[in-house]
């Protein structure tokens, strides 16, 4: 999980934004395809792998200012999102729900294994800090006796939930959205009223790799060291396994719901990281493992979701 620096509230609320944009992207593809996207967290990846070629200089690349990589980084995420589909969804369009969820996992181990191959596998591509970290104080002077101080980068939290505002006005407004709704409740009706699915099933993955590559770009600063696969989780557990566990508990079928999922798994996850005794193993893994078996035993659709 992300770093435990500051309050485990605020470092909670950064991360669950990632873990939340994640969600959103999963919860996407399922509305659309009905399928768990394994390569979700890997458009992130590549969103932070070329983010910080950019911002560096590295290779080809050319030096730019800050904002314009991470732009840079966020487009190539997308791309990723739209390419994967028009290589590998499309032409399994018809297959079994089965055939794409393995063809998404594939999609996920080719991705990181191109990062490794082009980056290398040690953890030496550092990201630089995503704007300047401020403190604040509550209940007193910072530093003082009887305050807690809260350490964090307001840009993290601003652009998560710029993000996440824009992807529901977008879906639940736009004809798009309504269109992607009626894709995932029945193809060939979708197709009877003019609904062209191909441009759909396109544009999903187009936002999903977006929502992605924003999720990307936001965890990468705090993580420092970016080793190939690290959105996706080599070694440790990553956003990907964090994204899902929200979007279960939020609702598979709900954009709100997911990224409210998001937030309740940061925070939860800090709090266990800081106040369960180290003695127990795994401790933040545990206590988002029980709160997932207790939703999907008391609501299988998650808190805010419905039956598709």
């Amino acid at each position: 999980m992300g770093s435990s620096v500051g309050v485990p509230l605020v470092a909670g609320i950064r991360d669950g934004c990632v873990y939340g944009l994640v969600a959103c992207g999963l919860v996407l593809i399922y509305k659309s395809n009905q399928i768990f996207n394994f390569a979700q967290a890997e458009f992130g990846s590549v969103a932070a792998f070329i983010a910080l070629a950019f911002i560096k200089g590295l290779g080809p690349f050319p030096k730019v200012p800050y904002g314009l990589a991470l732009a840079f980084g966020i487009i190539a995420g997308a791309l990723t999102g739209l390419i994967t589909e028009r290589l590998v969804i499309r032409p399994l369009f018809t297959a079994s729900r089965a055939v794409l969820l393995v063809a998404t996992a594939g999609v996920a181990l080719l991705l990181i294994s191109l990062e490794a191959v082009i980056l290398g596998t040690e953890n030496l591509h550092v990201f630089p800090p995503l704007g300047a970290r401020h403190h604040f104080a509550l209940f007193g002077k910072v530093g003082g006796a009887h305050s807690f101080t809260y350490g964090f980068t307001d840009i993290d939290l601003l652009i998560g939930l710029l993000a996440i505002a824009v992807l529901g006005v977008w879906f639940f407004r736009s004809r798009w959205g309504k269109s992607v709704l009626a894709v995932s409740q029945d193809v060939s009706a979708a197709r009877a009223v003019g609904i062209n699915v191909s441009k759909v099933s396109a544009l999903t993955w187009l936002i999903a790799g977006l929502v992605g590559g924003v999720a990307g770009v936001l965890y990468a600063p705090a993580k420092g060291a970016i080793p190939p696969g690290f959105m996706t989780g080599i070694g440790e557990i990553g956003p990907l396994v964090f994204g899902f566990i929200a979007a279960v508990i939020g609702g598979m079928t709900s954009l709100p719901g997911a990224f409210v999922g998001g937030v309740v798994v940061g925070i939860v996850g800090d709090f266990a990281q800081k106040y369960v005794p180290t003695s127990v193993p795994g401790a933040e893994q545990v206590v988002l493992a029980s709160i997932l078996l207790i939703v999907l035993v008391a609501r299988p659709t998650g808190l805010l979701g419905r039956g598709v």
